[in-house]
């Protein structure tokens, strides 16, 4: 539990510090880096979506994994996050260590680098459309890159890429068009579909 605690503050660390190095840079100040990353208020509204959202992310993954055999092989492979909690009795421990992984270490600091700083950057080169279809596809390539050193199902593959994709492409018009640049409705949504995930596939399934 130490290490990963260790590990979701570095790894939050680093990608917070990408942007801040280049908004450094760029303005000489570190204030207004808040507003610039999108680490502030949002609304009501874009929150109530965020908590709908996070089932695009979710649910389908679930239904493959429990339909689909190959899915389901793959999640449970003990190198990845679902294996590794299926190695593990559920209790107070797993409890908080699906939080720490789901909430900081992989949302947050995901949602602070992609949706805080790539998705903003590409909207204001772009524009809004191209910018957020570009940051989307992005996050889904990454995504799938990560998977391939586990599987070479093409059909994972292809959801594994799609599924995350569209889940950026919602944090962002949520983010952007209802939150008025705020990062957390993405991370509510990505934290809530973690756990979702985390929970079902390594505890339940």
């Amino acid at each position: 539990m130490i290490n990963e605690s260790f590990g979701a503050l570095l790894q939050i660390f680093v990608f917070a510090l990408i942007p801040l190095l280049v908004y450094l840079i760029q303005k000489k100040t570190i204030k207004g880096f808040f507003e610039y990353i999108g680490l502030k208020k949002s609304t009501k509204k874009a929150n109530f979506y965020a908590v709908l959202a996070c089932f695009i992310i979710a649910i389908p993954m679930l239904l493959l994994t429990i339909t689909n055999a190959d899915f389901m092989r793959i999640m449970f492979e003990p190198t990845s996050i679902t294996g590794k909690f299926r190695q593990m009795e559920f209790g107070f421990n797993s409890v908080i260590l699906i939080v720490i992984i789901a909430v900081f270490k992989t949302s947050f600091s995901e949602e602070l680098l992609f949706r805080g700083y790539i998705a903003k950057r590409c909207i204001c080169l772009l524009g809004y459309k191209k910018g957020n279809l570009l940051q989307a596809f992005i996050f889904g390539i990454i995504h799938t890159i990560l998977f391939v050193f586990i599987t070479t199902n093409i059909f994972f593959l292809a959801v594994i890429f799609i599924i995350p994709s569209i889940g950026a492409y919602v944090s962002v018009y949520l983010n952007e068009k209802m939150a008025n640049g705020s990062i957390f409705p993405g991370w509510i949504s990505h934290a809530l579909a973690n756990i979702l995930a985390y929970t079902i596939v390594g505890f339940v399934i």
